[in-house]
């Protein structure tokens, strides 16, 4: 499995990621099995701050549909997961 996964898709773009791009990153990071995310701690950290800081301060959330609520209800279910089973803190992320 490529290393750099998170890396590779964040590379090209703005420090405020684009809201679609947002949604994409998402679904990338959640597809990932959890020993990759504890191999890969800080690549993995560092796309949750730039998914975070693009959410809030760059304002993606002002894009943010009611339909893609459940995006968004399922993504926090999965970070408290990755917390429990990881021991990596993404509590602050949710």
């Amino acid at each position: 499995m490529n290393e750099n996964i998170l890396y590779n898709f964040l590379k090209n773009k703005p420090s405020y990621l684009d809201y679609d791009d947002e949604i994409k990153l998402i679904s990338i990071m959640t597809k990932l099995p959890m020993s990759w995310l504890i191999k890969n701690k800080d690549e993995f950290i560092h796309a949750l701050e730039q998914l975070s800081d693009s959410h809030t301060g760059g304002n993606g959330f002002l894009f943010q549909e009611e339909s893609d609520d459940i995006i968004f209800d399922n993504f926090c279910k999965w970070l408290i997961e990755v917390n429990n089973k990881t021991s990596i803190p993404t509590l602050m992320y949710i």
